[in-house]
């Protein structure tokens, strides 16, 4: 009997372990059921990204291009070194690119997460897809933060909504009211640099020119943009003028690097974070900044400006208000005002510091253009101080463009200036989404491809450009085009009769080479090209135009004795890593 007690309390402390096992076996099994759920959904995400990028990769096959390794960063290292040798890195993959008869496509790819993207070098392709392209890559998100869903980001009908409205409201207010300021705030620049020269010795001064031409387009954007000078906006809230301009530029400063550098980086997947990073809080912080000059602006302008007349659209009010210092503003309209005044500047004086610096490695043409400026046409369409006396003005029936609008008026300013935008386009990139195939001389980029047009390696682009690396503003004078095939010719042509970057058409260019300058051509779009070319461009031309004169007729400019110039940061646009330094002597 005891030993029967015995086996039977045995059996059931068996029967009682065996059930906790069970129990704890259960508890385990119900423990590890989402972790087998995540692991199995992993597993079928990157099983599907796998396909995505082998489906990738095939279509940049079937497009004839090569494909390189993508290799995303982590932001703070792109933004740290500035990515100063991006440029060159992008023109030597397009050089290898090429055979040595010189007949290879400009075009490399990359798969860029799942997406297939082609990097384009070459001007024919170029324009094969930007004339009929309108969507932007996803990369462009990045942006978003910065200038919400103003014309530079917004798309589909609200993108043409908005450009309408812009474009109608630059073409009321017109340029005349720019040249007037640019004048007035050119003359100004010089005055302060001038003062500044008087307490040096003969030997000149050293100056860094990007800041100074930083404030320049600044006030002359924000001035024509609103029909009040900055001076007076600020005046009108009990604000200091100098603090508020170098607020808005130093954050401006920081965000031209930062954004770009995001669109390169692993974090351009998600936005949350983003957020949570030292960088992604730096960001925040100066778009902060940005937009108190921007609600400044809005708040200030005349009814009869371009942001008064915004104001009373349509396309900028249909979204939520947004507050900025104790003011509240649609958030379309603010957006459009922070895109505005940024790309103004930022553009205007990048391409004035390279100018400048690549007159200073060209003394003959820096003493050129000098010496055209004294032309009595041109004293008196840019408002120059020159002592010549300028022409009578004949009174006729017709109305007449002014001369100071056209590119003809002063052939050897308009020269340098449009050489030196081919050498350093405003934008280092643009990039686009094919909404459907683009074929180009037996080429076929398929629908769902990115593709980025590179600018600076479109105007370098042999089989369009001469000397492509030379600084030749004579290019632009001469009788023939410098174009070596006539298939490119004939597309010059063609292209230039709907070119956005060309205001008159063919019969705007014929004026223009009867005054001694030659047709853009196809491979010349430095501010993009089709139906997203800048908006502003004929605004940017126009402030070019006064302000380098002004400059030029001022200032003899010198190399700087101390600092390497020419190296470039690429960002929203790209300029002189040292802040253009110069030496500069009042002109003889």
């Amino acid at each position: 009997d005891s030993l029967a007690r015995a086996r039977g309390i045995g059996v059931m402390s068996l029967a009682l372990r065996l059930r906790d096992y069970a129990s704890v076996a259960v508890d385990v099994v119900h423990a590890l059921a989402p972790v087998s759920l995540a692991l199995a959904l992993l597993i079928v995400a990157l099983v599907s990204a796998l396909a995505r990028v082998c489906h990738a990769r095939a279509t940049l096959a079937r497009a004839g291009v090569g494909a390189v390794p993508w290799r995303p960063k982590m932001l703070w290292t792109v933004y740290q070194k500035s990515a100063r040798s991006l440029l060159a890195r992008v023109e030597g993959r397009f050089a290898k690119t090429t055979r040595g008869d010189g007949d290879g496509r400009r075009a490399f790819g990359a798969v860029v997460g799942t997406c297939p993207f082609v990097h384009i070098g070459e001007a024919k392709l170029a324009r094969d897809v930007l004339r009929g392209t309108t969507t932007k890559a996803p990369l462009y998100h990045a942006f978003e933060a910065f200038s919400g869903t103003g014309i530079f980001t917004a798309e589909g009908g609200d993108w043409e909504r908005k450009r309408a409205e812009v474009l109608r409201a630059f073409a009321v207010v017109g340029l005349a009211s720019l040249r007037d300021r640019a004048v007035d705030e050119s003359k100004r620049i010089v005055d302060e640099l001038k003062s500044a020269l008087k307490l040096v010795t003969n030997d000149g001064m050293e100056v860094l020119m990007l800041p100074a031409l930083q404030r320049l387009a600044l006030r002359v954007t924000f001035g024509y943009l609103t029909g009040k000078s900055l001076d007076e906006a600020c005046d009108e809230i009990g604000q200091d003028r100098i603090a508020c301009e170098a607020e808005y530029l130093a954050a401006a400063t920081t965000l031209r690097h930062l954004i770009p550098a995001r669109a390169r980086s692993i974090w351009i997947f998600s936005d949350l974070l983003y957020g949570l990073t030292p960088v992604g809080r730096l960001e925040a912080r100066n778009i902060r900044a940005t937009r108190s000059l921007s609600s400044l602006a809005l708040r200030v302008a005349k009814d009869d400006s371009p942001l008064g007349i915004l104001r009373r659209g349509e396309a900028h009010l249909r979204e939520r208000s947004v507050d900025v210092d104790g003011d509240k503003f649609p958030k379309g309209l603010l957006d459009e005002a922070t895109t505005l005044l940024f790309a103004g500047h930022d553009t205007q004086s990048a391409t004035l510091s390279w100018g400048l610096l690549r007159l200073i490695d060209h003394v003959n043409i820096q003493n050129d253009l000098r010496a055209s400026l004294k032309d009595g046409l041109v004293v008196e369409a840019l408002g120059l101080r020159a002592n010549i006396k300028p022409p009578k003005k004949k009174s006729s029936g017709a109305a007449t463009t002014p001369a100071w609008a056209t590119s003809a008026f002063a052939p050897m300013l308009e020269s340098v200036i449009r050489e030196t935008l081919r050498l350093h386009p405003v934008a280092p990139l643009v990039v686009r989404m094919l909404t459907s195939n683009v074929k180009s001389d037996g080429m076929k980029i398929s629908r769902g491809c990115a593709v980025g047009v590179w600018l600076s390696s479109v105007h370098r682009d042999p089989a369009v450009w001469d000397d492509a690396e030379t600084f030749k503003p004579k290019r632009w004078l001469d009788a023939s085009l410098h174009m070596r095939s006539a298939s490119v010719e004939s597309a010059s042509d063609e292209g230039n009769g709907s070119n956005n970057n060309s205001p008159g058409g063919k019969e705007d260019h014929k004026r223009g080479a009867e005054r001694g300058l030659k047709r853009k051509g196809v491979g010349y779009m430095p501010f993009a090209h089709g139906p997203r070319s800048c908006v502003g461009q004929h605004l940017a031309q126009v402030t070019m135009r006064v302000a380098l004169a002004h400059l030029i007729e001022a200032f003899e400019f010198s190399a700087s004795v101390t600092t390497d110039a020419a190296t470039p940061s690429v960002g929203f646009t790209v300029t002189p890593a040292t802040g253009a330094p110069m030496t500069l002597r009042n002109a003889p």
